[in-house]
């Protein structure tokens, strides 16, 4: 199976030399495109989104792409992801794994969210290659591959509403920390 093509809109507001969607990209691990530039009708990584990313969108992924909005989390907005063509999702709750949000439950670093992805829609070769690019990212293994596990058991938006209920005891823990930490 060929590698699904992985996107990154890179505002560069974050510390170069900590930015993790720039060590994708150096990697060869993905590509740096504009709003402009997306082809396709990419899975776009949008914690806004009402929809969740789930294994029912892995044809998708592979065959159109994944896209990450790499920016600071103190300025990222709803009107970020505007005009930015894909089927919008956001990924199901997740506890970081990265130093500077550890354990904030959301605020995932752009190489998490594409990690989770992956992992969630059944890419787990690409998904374990990644975990190797950071220390960390065993720690981002640790705390959610449980987790992980459950959600790419999911057969239906139902069912994974259902799970995320069941181990958060509310549909989303995230509308409590939007706004704060960074993004890397």
């Amino acid at each position: 199976m060929n590698q699904p093509r992985i996107m990154v809109i890179l505002y560069r507001e974050d510390d170069p030399g900590k930015n993790t969607a720039l060590k994708l990209i150096k990697m060869g691990l993905a590509t740096r495109v504009s709003k402009s530039s997306v082809r396709g009708y990419p899975i776009v990584l949008n914690p806004y989104s009402n929809t969740y990313l789930g294994p029912w969108h892995r044809e998708q992924l592979i065959k159109q792409g994944l896209l990450v909005l790499d920016a600071s989390w103190r300025r990222l907005s709803p009107s970020r992801f505007k005009d930015i063509r894909g089927l919008h999702t956001k990924l199901p709750p997740l506890l970081p794994g990265n130093p500077v949000n550890y354990g904030k439950p959301c605020i995932l670093s752009s190489i998490e969210a594409v990690a989770a992805a992956l992992y969630i829609t059944g890419l787990i070769e690409l998904y374990s290659r990644i975990l190797g690019l950071y220390k960390w990212m065993k720690t981002f293994h640790d705390l959610n591959k449980e987790l992980l596990q459950e959600y790419s058991k999911t057969r239906t938006p139902e069912e994974l509403e259902e799970l995320i209920i069941q181990y958060w005891e509310t549909i989303n823990p995230c509308i409590q920390v939007e706004g704060e930490g960074a993004g890397t």
